[in-house]
């Protein structure tokens, strides 16, 4: 037989890969020898290998496989996330390809689509981690969406509503116009555009000839225009203290107030005040108590308070407006401006700013103790500077927006059983829900009177819990494996997290 003159790697990584399985030499099981466990952050299931995976499972690969040259049980559990924006996204595409629309669709037909994509699509990372001889349980390999895995969720979403973490209320949100849901800041990826800075004049009310001026780069939301503000020591404005001024197009009265917030040097020295559609006007508006107006529909299309721009696109609409303003004398001048404009992850979609009911996990009770852990040098930054960029994130720190109005993804566990924002109850199923919305309500509720939340849960609400879930620690709590193989190797205070655990078990409160 003729030996072949170059090594042919594919060959020989084909044949030794396939011994290892047959053998089962990745496998691990509880025993008498010390555990090392590591859970590989779950990639997305749309997702292919780059770099960044290729470096991050080289290192956790290297790490296992060290640990048991030294006689360690080691485990590497692999598994994917749903990922529930980009999957949803690339189920849409594809049936729009096929002609059907999502909205055609009921939820159960839309999800048998999802499914069968996934199986069809979902399983192409783990086989390229194979190909790179990655050394994971593959006997283990778990899924964000997998039955156990999914009570696991929706019983942690309980118990932190019960405890008064998870909350519903009406906050400014990330909206994308594409996807139609919320999404959170680290979905939201900001570029400088080249645009335009609009110079547009308000006529001060009960004058003859007295106008002020601001400068937008959206001159479209001038139509949701709650207030104008200057700032209380601008001596150029001093005479428009108490004064209200005329909004362009939509000529509706809205008084000029005065705050600090204002910086007298920057651009106009009057600022238009749109509660609706940008997070600080929103928190003037609700300091002054303003009007909020939303101009806007879910799909970025004007609505109703658009006046006669109902149903334009906001980008036409802004054009539109370009010249209604020109036309009629209230357009000062324009100039090209570079700013940074949020765009949708997934979509690209340009983000708006929204008012939206949804819910929140209330987080300056979980920042404190993890930042006190940082603080007391128990977790310690490389480099060591990053300890203060850290503790700044964690002391201005915002609620956790945890809904998104997908299909894809586990349905928040919350039933409805009338109009009011607090007619409603939470539970794992329907069952369970009726007595309590029974409860609640004072009156007999029929099973058909409850409707389930539409929307689910953002993806990081599942994975999150990957490395308890994936030994089903949270569904059974007592079960061999979690007692053997968490906490997780590679992770900082171990210890700190064992003893969390035995106060879980014990049903006590956790020291997050």
């Amino acid at each position: 037989m003729e030996t072949p003159k170059t090594y042919e790697p594919q060959k020989a990584e084909e044949k030794w890969y396939a011994h290892w399985m047959e053998k089962g030499y990745f496998h691990s099981e509880p025993d008498e020898r010390e555990a090392y466990t590591v859970v590989i952050p779950p990639p997305n299931v749309t997702g292919v290998l780059h770099m960044g995976h290729m470096l991050n499972n080289t290192i956790q690969d290297v790490l296992v496989r060290r640990a048991r040259m030294q006689g360690k049980n080691a485990c590497w559990v692999p598994g994917t996330d749903h990922a529930s924006i980009a999957t949803e996204a690339k189920v849409v595409q594809k049936l729009r390809a096929e002609g059907i629309k999502k909205s055609d669709l009921s939820r159960d037909e839309f999800l048998s689509h999802a499914f069968e994509w996934k199986d069809k699509h979902g399983g192409i990372i783990l086989e390229q981690l194979k190909k790179l001889g990655a050394s994971c349980d593959w006997d283990r390999t778990n899924f964000t969406m997998g039955e156990e895995y999914s009570e696991s969720v929706l019983d942690i979403f309980i118990d932190l509503y019960k405890k008064g973490k998870i909350y519903r209320g009406m906050r400014m949100v990330n909206w994308d116009p594409e996807a139609l849901t919320a999404l959170s800041d680290e979905e939201v990826m900001h570029k400088e555009v080249n645009s335009k800075l609009f110079y547009v004049r308000y006529k001060v009310e009960g004058t003859d000839d007295d106008w002020l001026t601001i400068a937008t780069t959206r001159p479209e939301t001038i139509l949701g225009d709650s207030a104008i503000c200057i700032h209380p020591e601008d001596v150029r404005f001093n005479h428009l203290h108490g004064k209200k001024a005329i909004v362009p197009i939509a000529n509706r009265t809205i008084p000029i107030i005065l705050d600090e917030y204002v910086e007298m040097e920057f651009g106009t020295g009057c600022l238009k005040v749109t509660p609706a559609h940008d997070t600080n006007d929103y928190e003037l508006g609700k300091k002054y108590d303003l009007e909020t107006i939303d101009i806007l529909n879910s799909n970025g299309t004007l609505n109703e308070f658009g006046l006669h721009y109902e149903g334009q696109d906001r980008f036409e609409a802004r054009k539109s407006i370009e010249k209604e303003l020109y036309d009629k004398g209230y357009l000062v001048k324009t100039e090209d401006h570079i700013n940074k404009v949020g765009f949708s992850e997934r979509t690209n979609a340009a983000i708006e700013p929204r008012l939206s009911l949804q819910w929140y996990v209330e987080m300056k009770g979980f920042a404190g103790p993890a930042l006190e852990q940082v603080m007391n040098g128990d977790i310690k930054f490389h480099p060591e500077k990053f300890k203060n960029t850290y503790r700044h994130w964690m002391e201005n720190i915002k609620d956790w927006c945890i809904s998104r109005q997908l299909w894809w993804g586990h349905q928040i566990p919350a039933w409805y059983y009338g109009e009011g924002s607090e007619d409603f109850v939470v539970a794992k199923t329907l069952e369970e829900a009726l007595p309590l919305a029974n409860e609640k309500a004072g009156r007999t509720i029929t099973e058909s009177e409850l409707k389930q939340d539409e929307d689910v849960l953002d993806t990081w609400f599942s994975s999150w819990l990957w490395p308890i879930s994936v030994f089903n620690g949270l569904t059974d709590p007592e079960n061999e494996e979690i007692k053997y193989y968490y906490p997780t190797n590679g992770r900082p205070l171990a210890h700190f997290r064992r003893k969390n655990w035995e106060r879980l078990r014990k049903g006590k409160t956790l020291h997050l």
